[in-house]
């Protein structure tokens, strides 16, 4: 089998380019997209990351393992969730709530719940935060953001890369006819 000194030259050309090019798309890569937020009845809406900034935005702030504090600043879930188009201020509004739990998922498949009711209860002093920068830092690094959750008393209930929030409903509490 003959193999030409063109092939060779050819081959290790197309090597070559290749590698020049896999940095090159990394380093050109989109960022990444902003989580979804996911409402029966309503269109899904991206959360855009500036929302959770501004004069509603909290700071919040999270103990390190070497002990030092991280300030984030962002909005409790609940917020997030009104916004959207979750009903509690009317009773059939409540009423279907009451049966319904909240799913974030990160990019990477980690999912946690919430229920609907645990995140009213601590309205006045909520637990559970969508942020989207730190102190001194600005936006969240891509591998935690553009959007995490953040639970405080619950590190196993927060994620890093938040893809989507989607409210679901689990039992149907139609109001009783006359009453």
């Amino acid at each position: 089998m003959k193999i030409s000194i063109r092939t060779c030259v050819s081959e290790l050309l197309l090597v070559a380019a290749s590698l020049v090019a896999a940095p090159a798309a990394l380093l050109f890569a989109a960022p990444a997209a902003p989580p979804v937020l996911r409402i029966p009845g309503a269109p899904d809406k991206p959360i855009d990351p500036a929302s959770l900034l501004g004069r509603s935005a909290r700071d919040v702030r999270l103990e390190d393992a070497g002990g030092d504090t991280i300030v984030y600043h962002g909005v409790p879930l609940l917020e997030v969730l009104e916004r959207g188009g979750l009903d509690l201020k009317t009773m059939n509004g409540q009423r279907a709530s009451a049966a319904q739990v909240v799913l974030a998922s990160a990019r990477d498949g980690y999912t946690v719940v919430f229920s609907v009711g645990e995140l009213t209860a601590n309205r006045s002093n909520p637990k559970v935060f969508l942020v989207a920068e730190s102190s001194g830092e600005g936006p969240l690094p891509e591998n935690e953001g553009p959007v995490r959750l953040i639970v405080y008393g619950d590190k196993a209930r927060s994620a890093y890369a938040l893809a989507k929030i989607e409210l679901k409903t689990l039992a149907e509490n139609k109001p009783t006819p006359g009453k």
